[in-house]
């Protein structure tokens, strides 16, 4: 169904729902269905005339997607290729960031924007890659190897992805140490 039929069929219903039901009090159901109708026509016109059959509250309205997460607590001693978990979700719109496994899976094709930060304290490091399903995408370089302060360090990735393409932090070359309580974290959201 393509956008102008939509309006055709909006100004149609509207019209039938507007005569037929402001003639008594009786009928406030047809207020409360036009309202309905209003309503689900706006999904389809703001999601470009497409129907989204498939809607659930785990299927995000007009495939918005966002998620921000960090780590409850420091990570120490990471071995190289591990996945980063981040366990502590502020935002997971469209629910593709899994806690348990550290990985964001896309539930729909589109634009997505990527980013991460690292702290890491005096003397240690935590070097890490953004992977788009096996594919190395960005690194991030948190080294303070030498140094007598805290070094943060941060990233960020645009990708065009499919719907259930997977994109995680990994480890590169060992993660002696992260700090926790939001002062690394991961975010991603569809452009």
């Amino acid at each position: 169904m393509n956008f102008a039929n939509v309006s055709v069929i909006a100004a149609i219903l509207t019209s039938i729902l507007i005569l037929g039901g402001s003639c008594h009090k009786s009928c406030s159901r047809n207020a409360s269905l036009m309202k309905s109708i209003q309503y689900q026509l706006k999904l389809v016109e703001a999601n470009d005339g497409k129907c989204d059959c498939y809607h659930s509250p785990s299927t995000p309205s007009f495939g918005k997607v966002g998620f921000l997460v960090y780590n409850s607590k420091t990570l120490q001693n990471i071995g190289n290729g591990a996945v980063v978990v981040y366990d502590t979700v502020t935002t997971n719109i469209g629910g593709g960031y899994d806690k348990s496994t550290g990985v964001f899976t896309a539930s729909v094709e589109g634009l997505y924007y990527f980013t991460w930060t690292v702290l890491t304290q005096a003397g240690k490091t935590f070097y890490t890659h953004l992977i788009l399903n096996d594919t190395v995408v960005a690194k991030n370089h948190a080294g303070a190897s030498g140094m007598s302060t805290y070094m943060p360090s941060s990233q960020r990735a645009v990708l065009q992805m499919k719907k259930n393409d997977k994109v995680s932090i990994r480890i590169h070359n060992g993660g002696s140490f992260m700090h926790g309580g939001q002062w690394s974290t991961f975010s991603g959201f569809k452009i």
